[in-house]
């Protein structure tokens, strides 16, 4: 589940803040590579940073991480601490890779925005013209129910716009209710891969034969309905997903080691998923992600990546579309993806964009960051954002179970106190 700066509680802001700067500084030299521009930065409070990172690292609450910061098109700062594998005790190196989860949604919702520029489909476009079960889709008349609840015809029609931006009346599997509950144990396992499917259509159809929660447009719920959007590039294009995004945003702009799979030089430079103990300290999980074999190509999460990887794709986002020599989008097309599409649905500071959250009021908001910054973040602790006021990027990078949104926060929280 990705973090979702809207429903921070201040309190816990505050009390992480309190915790994080209390934390002592040393320069430590770090197996990752010091600062290769950091004007504009504090090197003493990016120093904090990596100081509270190799404090995790020692408490057993992470095997390593990695932090890469870049401002004005320049790396700023790059660090790698501790292990990829702590059964082997192989170190995180450079090009180390990581499974992103959620962190998948934001390169789908960039190639459907592609078909939107070609003319191919539009984004108020009914889902159903593409993928027509939906026109089956019922909303519940109570979660609690389960997904053989009884249902009401919707009054309103879902669209792509509705997709994008998580207001589909779609769920994800991953709350608390007897509905999410029963769809969880039919979509995924315990890393939220899919359990049974052997391709994307299957794992769509699973959601539809499950109820909607609400009407589409009218409420913010975290889903998987950018599985929908990955079915409809599939449709749509008339190319399997991992050569779509391959050959229309992966290549054009260098990133050579995101994918669906990964060759066996790759799969060597993947961290491994690490889970937390009862009695404490951490343990390899015997849940990993395959790196090899996978056959469903989903839009909510399924891609590999690298820090160095993303930071090409940001990159691409902060300069209007345009990166490595390679336009991927219009300016007025990256313009359109960052403005906030969901009204106060997400409180008075936060909202969403076609594809990512969006800071819509920094002075409201309860963290730092400016207004217009863009973010997301992935089940396994990974996190990214994009302030293009600073024209700046931040991503963290880790695998560790479970979920939590520490160290989304510390991110925050250390860069915007870096900047001088």
């Amino acid at each position: 589940m990705a973090f979702l700066f809207p429903y921070i509680r201040v309190k816990y802001i505050l009390m992480m803040r309190k915790k994080l700067l209390l934390i002592p500084v040393a320069l430590f030299f770090f197996n990752g590579v010091f600062a290769q521009n950091a004007s504009g930065f504090s090197t003493e409070k990016l120093l904090e940073f990596n100081a509270y990172i190799q404090n995790e690292i020692d408490a057993e609450n992470i095997a390593g991480a990695e932090i890469l910061i870049a401002q004005n098109d320049v790396v700023a700062w790059q660090e790698r601490f501790g292990k990829r594998n702590m059964k082997t005790s192989a170190p995180l190196t450079k090009n180390s890779i990581y499974y992103i989860q959620s962190m998948t949604k934001p390169l789908i919702s960039v190639a459907i925005m592609q078909l939107v520029e070609k003319g191919l489909i539009a984004i108020e476009d009914p889902v159903h013209k593409y993928i027509p079960e939906v026109k089956n889709l019922g909303i519940t008349t109570d979660v609690e129910l389960g997904i053989d609840a009884p249902t009401r015809a919707p009054k309103k029609t879902m669209t792509i716009r509705n997709l994008l931006t998580h207001t589909a009346g779609m769920t994800h599997g991953l709350g608390s209710s007897k509905l999410d509950q029963e769809l969880f144990k039919l979509l995924y396992n315990e890393t939220l891969d899919y359990k049974g499917h052997l391709d994307l259509e299957s794992r769509v159809d699973v959601l539809m034969h499950a109820p909607l929660i609400g009407e589409p447009g009218e409420q913010w719920a975290y889903s998987a309905a950018p599985d929908l959007l990955a079915l409809i590039l599939q449709r749509v294009s008339k190319e399997s997903i991992p050569d779509y995004l391959k050959k229309h945003i992966l290549d054009p702009l260098g990133m050579t080691d995101t994918g669906y799979n990964l060759n066996e030089e790759q799969s060597e430079r993947v961290m491994q998923l690490h889970s937390q103990k009862e009695t404490g300290g951490l343990e390899l999980s015997p849940l990993q992600v395959p790196t090899q074999g996978n056959t469903v190509y989903g839009g909510t999460h399924g891609l590999f990546s690298s820090a160095q990887d993303y930071l090409q794709f940001c990159q691409m986002i902060l300069n209007e579309g345009t990166w490595n020599g390679s336009q991927i989008l219009s300016k007025e097309t990256v313009a359109l993806m960052s403005m906030n599409h969901v009204g106060a649905l997400l409180g008075p500071a936060g909202g969403f964009g076609l594809g990512f959250g969006v800071i819509r009021d920094a002075k409201t908001h309860p963290g730092p960051g400016s207004t217009g910054q863009l973010y997301w973040g992935g089940y396994f602790r990974t996190h990214f954002f994009i302030d293009p006021a600073l024209d700046l990027i931040a991503i963290f990078m880790t695998q560790k179970l479970p979920h939590g949104d520490d160290y989304a926060i510390a991110l925050n929280q250390y860069v915007y106190a870096a900047l001088e």
